[in-house]
């Protein structure tokens, strides 16, 4: 491969992993992870306190966690979730969880790892879906393990001192792992979903620097909100990590299709999109569905690419997408094929799927261009 391929394949690789990015709407998807951690974080806060008793001393636990928090809040907003988390701590000396809060933290955990597996299905490109007994085991075991996992931080910087931080990576590494895994409902390749989740544990570790470096050195939340500067400090620190947490997905989905391997096209060739609508309207007259994902493969190209290609066709009222699957809306004898592409300039397709037979019945048709309909392209 030549300097100009490799620059077109990287060019091309750039431009498709961003555009799978604003097509999955990470930004919105991670503000509903947020809303939802916020709804099950009070029950789950409670388990955590009520399982750190039989391991720590609960004032040694409640010192820990100070300790963690202030790194990223204001000294105000610090003040004001150590006041709320001793005050649930006198609660539960008192009154023990009760079974409304294990209900509680159930039904809300439940939602939330329901909204984490649609999400990582769509940016997975999942078409499988789980049913609903193996959804409910599956999240039940989740639910079950999670507020061990939330303890663990705290067990280590106890009793394993300087090395905590690097356990704490591994076991966030492993975290990310499983999850990329376990909940898209497709089979995953182990060796892209473990540079994934080391992609994000590095990017959660500097994005967690980098937040509280702009909590302590940047932020005037402190000085307007006062205590209140608690509640949208931490929102966006939730916010933070889910976002790193969806990019690991992303990424792994970007290893998974090798997007650099497949063939470099140029969205703006000519007669890119009558050669897609050619080879469509072959499998339509065969009688065989056509799936995105399935149709990316045959050629070998990017499917957001393609899908890009097929928006354009579906904006020109040549053909429907639903579901993934594509559809004409025009029978074939009415699509004129000049109505598709201009007639200034001929490229030849040869590296593509039947390109170049492509590239000789148009050559052969050219003649009469402007009375040539699809479905005399396809039979010709």
């Amino acid at each position: 491969m030549n300097f100009k391929n490799a620059f077109l394949s990287f060019k091309i690789a750039i431009i498709t992993f961003l555009k799978k990015l604003q097509k999955d709407d990470l930004l919105l998807c991670a503000q509903g992870l947020t809303f939802n951690t916020l709804l099950t974080l009070v029950p789950l806060l409670g388990l955590v306190l009520s399982i750190s008793k039989i391991f720590i001393p609960q004032q040694k636990f409640v010192e820990q966690v100070f300790i963690n928090i202030a790194q990223y809040l204001t000294p105000e907003a610090t003040k004001k979730v150590m006041d709320t988390i001793l005050e649930l701590v006198k609660k539960l000396e008192t009154f023990p969880l009760g079974k409304f809060s294990l209900i509680g933290y159930f039904i809300m955990g439940l939602g939330l790892l329901f909204q984490i597996e649609e999400i990582l299905n769509r940016i997975f490109e999942s078409s499988k879906r789980r049913n609903f007994i193996q959804r409910i085991i599956f999240f039940w075991v989740c639910i079950t393990i999670v507020p061990f996992i939330f303890f663990m931080p705290v067990y280590s910087y106890f009793y394993l001192g300087n090395f905590s931080n690097f356990f704490i990576l591994l076991i966030l590494a492993f975290i990310f792992f499983l999850m990329y895994i376990y909940f898209p409902a497709k089979d995953v390749p182990k060796k892209e979903a473990l540079i994934g989740a080391f992609f994000s544990t590095i990017l959660w570790t500097l994005s967690s620097y980098l937040y509280s470096f702009y909590v302590k050195y940047a932020v005037g939340y402190s000085k307007v909100y006062g205590s209140l500067s608690a509640i949208p400090l931490f929102l966006v620190w939730l916010f933070v990590n889910w976002l790193v947490f969806l990019l690991g997905a992303e990424l792994v989905v970007f290893l998974e299709q090798k997007i650099w391997k497949r063939i470099p096209i140029d969205p703006s060739h000519p007669y890119l999109k009558l050669y897609i609508l050619y080879l469509l309207g072959k499998n339509f007259i065969e009688g065989k569905p056509c799936n995105i994902f399935e149709f990316s493969e045959y050629l070998n190209v990017s499917p957001i690419l393609l899908e890009s290609i097929l928006q354009e066709l579906e904006k020109e009222g040549f053909v429907a997408v639903r579901d993934e699957e594509v559809f004409f809306v025009k029978p074939l004898q009415k699509i004129n094929i000049t109505k598709v592409v201009g007639l200034n300039k001929f490229q030849e397709l040869l590296k593509l799927p039947e390109g170049d037979s492509f590239s000789q019945k148009l050559s052969i048709l050219t003649k009469n261009f402007s009375e040539i309909t699809l479905e005399d392209l396809i039979k010709s």
